[in-house]
């Protein structure tokens, strides 16, 4: 097993949030005011009970094992096996998904900021930087989380204030969208757009106890679905449901409608400085999962050997789309609404199956 170090409370805090909310800053909220119109903003919010419901599940799961993370209770549940082999989809998909986030991030910086730039030539020195992040090991990659954090959010606040003026909040009817019924099956499906929260319950051996795992689950959701509505109420306020629909990053169209006189405008560069960091921390941390799996799988002490090779596959995988178009339609749809496939029901299965086989751990003295 990887040794993976210890980390407190605001650098597990840090990393997830940033993780679950780094997706704001792509198509997601083009995707979702395409879907819900004008309901987008409390369609998340749906995603997020959704969420939330999935979370409890899980924290039952890890209070039944409370000396193991989620690879071992797979393995404990279902036998070494076929837990290896849930173990592997795992990796296999967390790999998938780094490319695709990978790719994402190129297609969008090269519509507004590098047009001319090959997409080879973006993703190379991304991903040195996501190679270095996984030698240095998770509790690198979460102490710059804590870092950034406040970085991070910081700037999504500013920007929110200073676009002020552009707001219209008559932009937000009708308040029903395309109809309460299709909001609510949308937000539903897309409690995946959440499921990142998973990751943790891998980690929480660095943790400390159950408790913090509870609590931070809990507040990142809270934190990531309530930003994730705020942003959507203004870019909707901003730009209408009809225009916001079509805009690749809709937070960085808000950042260019800043204008306080001709001194103080087009500060959207300071959106993209927070953009590529976010994008290289949740990249680099879905990237250390991936290979957290694997090792698992083949009982691996130590991951850097295998660092080049994923990097390579991560590259490939981010090839795997032809164009921006069949990333938005099919393999973001596959990550935000089907993801919960592997991320959401295995480990509600597994909950299940521990369950029907009376299935514990090793209790602890603390409370959990």
């Amino acid at each position: 097993m990887i040794k993976e170090g210890h980390f407190g409370f605001m650098e597990a805090f840090s990393v997830m949030a940033i993780v679950l909310v780094t997706k704001i800053f792509y198509g997601s909220p083009m995707a979702l005011i395409k879907y819900l119109g004008t309901a987008a903003w409390y369609g998340t919010l749906i995603s997020l009970v959704g969420a939330l419901v999935f979370f409890t599940l899980l924290y039952l799961l890890m209070k039944r094992f409370p000396q193991e993370d989620l690879f071992q209770i797979f393995e404990t549940v279902t036998g070494k096996i076929i837990g290896k082999a849930l173990i592997l989809t795992f990796g296999v998909f967390l790999i998938y998904k780094a490319g695709i986030n990978l790719r994402e991030f190129t297609a969008v910086l090269k519509v507004y900021s590098m047009p001319f730039t090959p997409p080879s030539m973006i993703m190379l020195p991304f991903l040195i930087v996501v190679a270095v992040m996984a030698y240095v090991g998770l509790e690198g990659i979460v102490r710059v989380a804590h870092i950034f954090f406040y970085l991070v959010f910081g700037a999504l606040v500013l920007i929110i204030l200073l676009a002020i003026p552009s707001y219209d909040f008559n932009y937000l009817q009708p308040i029903l969208g395309y109809g309460l019924g299709k909001t609510v099956q949308t937000g539903l499906i897309r409690v995946a757009a959440y499921d990142e929260i998973v990751l943790l319950a891998i980690i929480i051996r660095s943790l400390q106890g159950l408790q913090v795992f509870k609590k931070i689950g809990y507040l990142t959701l809270i934190l990531g679905g309530l930003t994730f509505s705020v942003c959507l109420i203004c870019i909707l306020a901003a730009f209408q449901y009809t225009v916001g629909g079509e805009h690749l990053s809709g937070m960085y169209q808000l950042s260019r409608a800043i204008y306080f006189t001709r001194f103080f405008q087009r500060i959207e560069s300071i959106f993209l400085f927070v953009w590529v960091i976010s994008s290289v921390i949740t990249v680099s941390f879905i990237f250390y999962i991936s290979l957290n799996a694997y090792s698992r799988v083949f009982n691996i002490s130590n991951h850097r050997p295998l660092i080049l090779p994923f990097i390579f596959l991560t590259f490939m995988a981010a090839f795997i789309p032809n164009n921006f178009a069949e990333i938005m339609e099919i393999h973001l749809r596959v990550l935000r609404e089907f993801s919960s496939v592997i991320f959401i029901f295995i480990p509600v299965m597994v909950l299940g199956l521990a369950l029907l086989r009376g299935k514990k751990g090793v209790e602890t003295s603390g409370k959990a």
